[in-house]
């Protein structure tokens, strides 16, 4: 086996592992204030970057809502500027989405919601399509990512993208663990998702904690989709893939668990790299095949994945 070679897909594998992570830690925060999964994620965030894009490129006669963000002060932004724009986007649209859709199902069945998300998510697709085409669009890259700009280990290139990607998601994950445990709001939805019953009688504004979980998670899902789409094209479909590989990725590390969203996010991305690489006959169309096969090992063992809680039912 060639060390260099494995190296280097393991270096590979850590880019994909902090995107699938970021998406899947906006589920699992959706999760946890609502139980529900909002399948509509991975186009809220592709909407975000396309606004981003926007931001960047400034008004162009071509480019349907150019002239709306050439009202916006400064603009076309530098890329850090643009990238926060989306987030802005992405936080003021999920708290809308959960005020204008979501609440109205308040007391129905669960599969309302999932409809819902659903039709949400094709929604979004089209108007994405609709508004910008259907064809790819280049989306400058957010940390270095020229030819040089890499550290070489062992003869592997570890490239500053994968690095700046890990970097930005401990950073979220380390805010995310303080603004949960040391601030109102965040002891507010723990207390809500711990027990909603109780969390209300304690005088919890749950609607206001249901929007706050909503544009948080919508916010991680827009800053995930503008650190990949330089990767990729940006297009209507980028990030509907990456949205299915975090949803193996939640569900693997516990979909109540933001540790085992990047854990899970990590161990998705080396399987979809190296089991192709090893295992002569999966190719790169079953990258999927075994995360979903080490997904329902686990579940098995651990219905509530690694880090998941374990749901205790009075009888």
């Amino acid at each position: 086996m060639d060390l260099t070679l494995l190296l280097q897909r393991l270096f590979d594998a850590v880019f994909n592992g902090g995107i699938y992570a970021s998406l899947a830690l906006a589920l699992v925060i959706i999760y946890r204030a609502t139980g529900r999964f909002n399948f509509a994620q991975g186009e809220m965030a592709t909407f975000a970057a396309f606004v981003s894009f926007l931001l960047l490129t400034g008004p162009r006669p071509f480019l349907r809502g150019g002239s709306v963000v050439g009202l916006i002060p400064g603009v076309p932004w530098p890329i850090p500027l643009a990238v926060l724009g989306a987030v802005l986007f992405g936080i003021v649209s999920g708290a809308a989405t959960e005020r204008i859709l979501i609440r109205r199902l308040e007391r129905k069945p669960d599969i309302a919601s999932v409809n819902v998300t659903i039709g949400l998510l094709l929604t979004l697709n089209a108007l994405t399509a609709e508004l910008w085409g259907t064809g790819g669009r280049f989306f400058p890259a957010v940390f270095p990512a020229g030819p040089d700009d890499h550290l070489l280990i062992g003869g592997a290139r570890l490239r500053f993208t994968s690095i700046g990607v890990w970097l930005t998601l401990l950073i979220l994950v380390l805010l995310l663990v303080l603004l949960m445990q040391r601030t109102k709001p965040g002891l507010a939805f723990r207390a809500m998702s711990t027990n909603r019953a109780s969390a209300e009688l304690h005088g919890i504004n749950i609607g206001r904690t249901l929007a706050a979980g909503w544009a948080l998670a919508a916010g991680i899902g827009a800053l995930a989709a503008t650190l990949s789409a330089n990767s990729v094209l940006l297009e209507p479909s980028m990030m509907l893939r990456v949205l299915i590989f975090s949803l193996a990725a939640a569900t693997l590390g516990g979909l109540d668990s933001p540790k085992g969203a990047v854990v899970g996010g990590m161990i998705v991305a080396l399987s979809q790299t190296l089991v192709p690489a090893y295992v002569p006959f999966v190719g790169n169309e079953l990258s999927l095949l075994p995360a979903v096969i080490m997904m329902l090992l686990v579940l098995l063992i651990r219905p509530a994945g690694l880090f998941g809680t374990e749901q205790v039912e009075r009888v």
